[in-house]
């Protein structure tokens, strides 16, 4: 979804790790196409939030400075914007020739089948990306010609790891009588259950746009999964079949709707933004804020809030944490000819080169890529302990899912229905039944090519 799961042949492996070497691939961008003549290479990208803002117009500044001639025309677009506008903007024959796209059958697969999307296997073989990020995390921009997930040509490539995890104020906790982060998930229930008794708003939330509640439910159903028994997960979002209906789905629904019907968000919450609700936590607002690390560069100002995955319950080992890869880079078919797709190409690898990791983590965000020289780089707080986070979670093969890659209409069916379930006019086994006869509809679609 909102960003990203395993392959299909194997279970999700160690993305990186962030201190260690670069698998030493020579990083040569500008070496190729730098004196190509002039050229406008025209970029879409959903690095909206301020301090991403700053991140990649800097790589565009200096991506232009190594290629004289080049001018980068990039348009920022938020998630739901991006997802509105892509497709249909390709089909018309306008629109970027490089893009952020959203892994899922929605976007990437839907956009394979249309052949608005250019394979990128040659520039993996090119530039060595196969050396900086594993085949299952490549797995995930891969879509065959009939529509199966994690297979066929590669599509794309991505710049930035993700979780979706559970941020804490120690402040606010220690203000509440609480000493220390949850440790099961029976602690978290409790201490939101306290929270509430102190009159502290215990999560913040905002509903108006984007997908904070929806992180909410797949970061508390996929906790509850141990990574040894995530195998059932892993075949609904690659397609294999499967069914929604389970224990912890339900679990996760019922849960969500009780904290939100019995006062453990602010007040509020059904007005606010995702971005709103962020930017009040940083402030000091609440005790914990449910959502994903593209959250890390407008946290960490605060240094009383920290990064954890949700606890799991007693008893379970290891639970899945959401997450995975940002949105991949792709070129789209507007690069009609070969000099265009390289250049495209070489940006591409530019947005994975150590140059670019250095400055996404510098700016407190993950990079997806090790850096070569992780000693030169100042790493915030916040995204050094969402880094022992990381390694953690890919060393214990715990990486899940976003669930709304499961289909090309999930991410509205889950979106729409939760807002009910939130709201009480659904109850969570009507919601789950909504959310599994999407699935098993495009199942059937499939099957009938």
């Amino acid at each position: 979804m909102l960003r990203t799961g395993t392959s299909c042949k194997a279970k999700s492996v160690l993305l990186h790790s962030f201190l260690g070497p670069l698998a030493g691939v020579a990083l040569a961008w500008g070496a190729s196409i730098a004196g190509a003549g002039a050229q406008t290479l025209t970029t879409w990208d959903d690095y909206t939030l301020p301090s991403q803002t700053t991140v990649i117009q800097s790589l565009n500044s200096k991506f232009e400075a190594a290629h004289p001639g080049v001018k980068i025309n990039r348009t920022g677009r938020t998630f739901d914007d991006l997802a509105m506008t892509l497709k249909l903007t390709l089909s018309s024959g306008d629109g970027p020739v490089v893009t952020k796209a959203n892994q899922g059958a929605q976007e990437m697969g839907a956009m394979v089948k249309q052949k608005l999307l250019l394979p990128v296997d040659e520039y993996i073989a090119k530039y060595g990306w196969d050396k900086k990020q594993s085949d299952s995390v490549l797995a995930r921009d891969r879509w065959s010609d009939k529509g199966e997930f994690g297979v066929g040509p590669t599509y794309g490539i991505s710049g930035l790891g993700e979780m979706v995890g559970l941020y804490y104020n120690s402040k606010v906790l220690k203000e509440a009588g609480i000493d220390a982060p949850p440790a099961t998930f029976e602690d978290l229930v409790k201490d939101v259950d306290t929270l509430k008794a102190k009159g502290t708003p215990a999560f913040m939330m905002g509903t108006v746009k984007a997908h904070m509640a929806l992180h909410m439910f797949a970061a508390v159903a996929q906790a509850m999964i141990g990574a040894a028994d995530r195998k059932p997960l892993d075949d609904i979002i690659y397609g294999r079949g499967g069914s929604w209906n389970t224990p912890y789905n339900l679990a996760a629904a019922k849960q969500v709707q009780d904290w939100a019907t019995g006062g453990a968000f602010n007040d509020g919450y059904q007005g606010i933004s995702d971005d709103d609700a962020a930017q009040l936590y940083a402030s000091g607002q609440g005790a914990f804020l449910l959502t994903g690390t593209w959250r890390l560069g407008d946290l960490q100002q605060n240094p009383d809030i920290h990064f954890m995955p949700v606890p799991p319950p007693a008893g379970v080992k290891n639970g899945l944490v959401v997450g995975g890869i940002d949105l991949a880079w792709a070129i789209t078919a507007l690069a009609k000819d070969k000099a265009t797709q390289d250049l495209a190409g070489e940006y591409m690898n530019y947005m994975v080169s150590d140059e670019a990791a250095s400055a996404w983590a510098a700016a407190g965000y993950l990079p997806a890529v090790a850096l070569a020289h992780p000693d030169q780089v100042k790493v915030p707080p916040l995204l050094g302990e969402t880094l022992k986070v990381w390694d953690g979670v890919n060393a214990a093969n715990a990486l899940g899912h976003y669930p709304d890659w499961a289909s090309p209409t999930m991410l509205k069916t889950l979106s729409d229905n939760l807002a009910r379930v939130l709201a009480k006019d659904m109850t969570p086994a009507d919601f789950i039944s909504a959310v599994d006869k999407d699935y098993q509809d495009y199942m059937a679609s499939l099957k009938k090519g």
